[in-house]
C-alpha cells in the first residue's frame, strides 16, 4: 500500500460518499439530474498507469471526492497504489515505495519526499513511474509543478544533476507524441569502451521503444557542444538497417541486415555489440538480447566473438564502471 505518514480520516468519508452518490442522483428530478450529471462530468479526472509491456503510460477515468489540495494529493496517491481493473494496464508504483511527506511551496509547487526504496527503480521503470505520478497529480488545480525528493534529497538524474520540478507535459501519454528519457550507450573517443548518455527521444506509440532506441544508435550520438563533444562517437556500422525487433519473456530479438557485420573503423567489436545490448537492457522488460542477421543466426561476430547465444548487460565495458 502506498501510504503517507500523516494518515487522514478522509478515506472513510470517500468510501461513504462514493456509495451515497448514486442514491442522491437517482432521487432527484430530471432537471437536477442534468445539473448533477454536468457537475460529475466536469469532475472526471484520470489515474495514470503503464501498459503491461511497460512501454507507455495509459489512463482510466476517475472521479475524486476530496476538496482540498492536500486531501486530493493523498487520494490520488492512494488510487495510484491500487491495481487497475483493466488487465491491459498495471500500476507503476511498487508496493514497497512510500511517500514519507508532501508539502506545498509557493506558486503551485508540490514536493514529494519518498523513502529510500524509491532508489530501487531504475531506467524506463523509474521514468514511467514518475510520469504516472506527475500526470495524475498535475490535474489538481493548485498544482503546477512537482518535485521528487528521496530521503530529503533531490532526485538525481543519470547525469548526477537534480531532476528538479516537473510538469505534465514533460511526459508521454497515449494520445500524442511526447519526449521520453532513455539511457543510450555509444563508443567512447578511443572506441575501446562505452559511455552512457541520457537522451530525450520522441515517442508516439506507433513504434516500439525498442525500435526508437536502436534507430537512435544507428543514427549516432547527438552533437553536444562543449567539453563532452568528443567523448562519444557512433558505435553501429554505416548502412546498418533494423529489419525486426520483438521482445518476449524478457528477451529482445534483434534482426539487422548484413551491414551490421561490417567492421567499423576505430571501434572494437565488443563495443558494437554491447552498445545495443546495454541500451536495450535499460528497459525494465528486457533482460537479454539475441541477434540475427537477415533472419539467420550467425556463429561469430567480427574477430571471433561468439554470436549465437543470448547477451546480458555488460557494465565492465562501460567507461568509469567497476
Amino acid at each position: 500500500m502506498f501510504e503517507v505518514n500523516h494518515k487522514k480520516n478522509w478515506k472513510t468519508l470517500c468510501i461513504f460518499t462514493v456509495l451515497l452518490v448514486p442514491f442522491i442522483v437517482t432521487g432527484c428530478g430530471n432537471k437536477n439530474n442534468k445539473k448533477n450529471n454536468n457537475v460529475l462530468k466536469e469532475n472526471i479526472k484520470k489515474i495514470y498507469y503503464v501498459d503491461t509491456n511497460e512501454t507507455k503510460i495509459v489512463c482510466q477515468e476517475y472521479t475524486p471526492v476530496s476538496k482540498t489540495k492536500e486531501d486530493l494529493v493523498d487520494e490520488y496517491l492512494e488510487a495510484l497504489s491500487q491495481e487497475p481493473k483493466d488487465i491491459t494496464m498495471k500500476k507503476a508504483l511498487p508496493d514497497n515505495v512510500q511517500v514519507e511527506e508532501r508539502f506545498f511551496n509557493e506558486d503551485g509547487r508540490l514536493t514529494l519526499n519518498f523513502d529510500s526504496d524509491y532508489k530501487s527503480l531504475t531506467g524506463i521503470s523509474e521514468v514511467l513511474c514518475r510520469a504516472t505520478i506527475v500526470k495524475t497529480l498535475s490535474q489538481i488545480e493548485e498544482v503546477e509543478y512537482i518535485e521528487f525528493n528521496v530521503n530529503g534529497q533531490p532526485l538525481m538524474g543519470p547525469n548526477e544533476k537534480p531532476i528538479g520540478f516537473m510538469e505534465s507535459s514533460d511526459f508521454i501519454d497515449n494520445t500524442r507524441a511526447e519526449n521520453v528519457f532513455v539511457t543510450m550507450y555509444y563508443a567512447n573517443e578511443t572506441g575501446k569502451a562505452l559511455v552512457s548518455s541520457n537522451l530525450k527521444i520522441s515517442y508516439d506509440g506507433n513504434r516500439s521503444i525498442e525500435q526508437l532506441i536502436i534507430q537512435q544508435l544507428i543514427s549516432g550520438p547527438e552533437v553536444i557542444e562543449g567539453p563532452l563533444e568528443k567523448e562519444m562517437k557512433k558505435s553501429i556500422p554505416d548502412g546498418t538497417e533494423l529489419l525486426k525487433v520483438t521482445t518476449k519473456d524478457g528477451i529482445c530479438y534483434v534482426d539487422f541486415n548484413d551491414k551490421f557485420m561490417t567492421k567499423i573503423q576505430g571501434v572494437e567489436d565488443e563495443v558494437v555489440i554491447y552498445s545495443v545490448v546495454n541500451s536495450l537492457v535499460e528497459l525494465s522488460g528486457i533482460n537479454k538480447v539475441k541477434f540475427s542477421i537477415n533472419g539467420e543466426v550467425k556463429k561469430n561476430y567480427g574477430d571471433g566473438i561468439p554470436f549465437e547465444g543470448l547477451f546480458e548487460r555488460n557494465l565492465e565495458i562501460v567507461e568509469g564502471s567497476k
